[in-house]
């Protein structure tokens, strides 16, 4: 809700006698009384004029306990209770001012009552009789005093608010701490509530079995008397940073159960300055997942590392003299590595400045319908770098490949074979 909630001003005022319900009105709501008002200002304030009036209080009249209680019904069924009931004790030929104060606490039990008597008709060891000890109830002395009745009006109006107020503060709290024992019991860990020396004051146990704690670890014991005793010692100091700064820490650990090595985490979390939540959880199965993850990444890095290797190897650049080299191709070619050899030959070309360099297909089954014009850029990017480009091996497959789609080597010397693409570049 925004805002602050409005004061209940609601008085409910209970006599057999229309006077005492006018003067009720003139002291209470003095709105349609403005002589009445000065003359209330100037008793509460001292003088006229010089002093804010008081509050006004919405007034009900009713003229017998039966009106009256189901006046309170229906206020309390309208979510519009009464605040305070000014109840006169003798109300003929109808219940007494006692007991409809009692049937009316039955209906609203946060009604402020108070008894309007003169004492030779009802006396506080009677009142005290009839309902015990209670903080609801005041006796006001007939004949009225203004200031009296206007203070009575004032301070119990107003503690009803703050006791309304108070009320649906602890409601709030305990919707929010049932709300944080629903989450906390949605775990599955085993949650522990702690002091700064490690005692526990409260236990939620683990759904299933968590062995890290067994035997049965239950509300006063202690953490050192559960655990290893060099994870207690870092668990404590743990815990008593996370009192000291508000951060959430975790500790790691692991303990043999069972003839295997189980491995545990546990994530502490301040709950107030002097006391944490701690989270215990086996992680077990989470940290094989990640290792077996690991181990299968660096697997696959191997397995691309040597793929690489291989690919190296079958595109090698080989120096056949110091001015002519080969390069052999083996295996299918793509757009991919046509792209490598052009690397691997313009490093070794400017590494060597060799004059000639032979690219033999023979090992090359199939082309991909982009690699024609890789070969192209092969033999253009040679030729930026001083070296004329020899292609050999270009069975008829990779010359209907190359026909296919179109692409003229007419600028590219070709030799059927290696051998006479060696016997070309020994010649020139």
């Amino acid at each position: 809700m925004n805002g602050v909630r409005a004061k209940n001003r609601r008085v409910l005022v209970v006599d057999d006698t229309e006077s005492i319900h006018r003067t009720f009105r003139s002291v209470l709501a003095p709105a349609g009384s403005q002589a009445g008002l000065d003359e209330l200002d100037a008793l509460l304030f001292g003088g006229r004029g010089g002093a804010p009036p008081g509050p006004s209080f919405e007034l009900t009249s009713a003229y017998q306990g039966d009106e009256a209680l189901e006046a309170v019904r229906r206020s309390v069924q309208a979510g519009a209770p009464f605040a305070v009931a000014f109840v006169d004790v003798r109300m003929p030929p109808g219940r007494d001012g006692v007991e409809t104060l009692a049937r009316m606490w039955e209906e609203d039990p946060r009604l402020q009552g108070v008894i309007c008597t003169a004492y030779s008709d009802c006396c506080w060891d009677d009142v005290m009789a009839r309902f015990g000890q209670t903080d609801r109830l005041l006796i006001l002395k007939k004949p009225f005093d203004v200031v009296e009745v206007r203070q009575i009006a004032c301070a119990l109006t107003e503690k009803w608010s703050r006791e309304r107020e108070l009320e649906e503060a602890v409601d709030r709290m305990s919707a929010q701490d049932e709300k944080h024992r629903r989450v906390i019991d949605a775990l599955p860990d085993t949650v522990l509530r702690v002091d700064r020396d490690g005692e526990c004051l409260e236990v939620k146990p683990p759904r299933g079995l968590l062995p890290a704690m067994q035997p049965g670890f239950s509300r006063g014991g202690r953490i050192g008397d559960v655990l290893p005793g060099d994870v207690a010692r870092r668990l404590l100091d743990e815990l008593r940073r996370v009192l000291a700064d508000g951060a959430t820490q975790i500790v790691e650990y692991e303990q043999p159960v069972g003839g295997e090595l189980r491995h545990y985490e546990a994530r502490i979390v301040e709950f107030d300055a002097a006391e944490a939540l701690v989270l215990l959880r086996d992680v077990t199965e989470r940290r094989r997942a990640e290792a077996a993850a690991a181990e299968q990444r660096a697997q696959q890095e191997i397995i691309r590392e040597q793929a690489r290797a291989l690919e190296a190897l079958s595109m090698p650049l080989i120096p056949i003299t110091d001015d002519i080299a080969v390069m052999p191709l083996i295996g299918p070619m793509d757009r991919r590595r046509m792209q490598q050899v052009q690397a691997t030959l313009t490093a070794g070309i400017a590494a060597r400045r060799t004059r000639v360099t032979i690219v033999d297909l023979t090992g090359v089954p199939s082309l991909g319908p982009d690699v024609a014009d890789e070969i192209v850029k092969v033999a253009q990017a040679a030729r930026l770098l001083g070296t004329e480009v020899v292609l050999t091996g270009i069975g008829p497959h990779i010359a209907q490949e190359l026909t296919r789609v179109g692409r003229d080597l007419g600028n590219v010397t070709t030799r059927l074979t290696l051998q006479s693409g060696v016997a070309l570049a020994m010649m020139r």
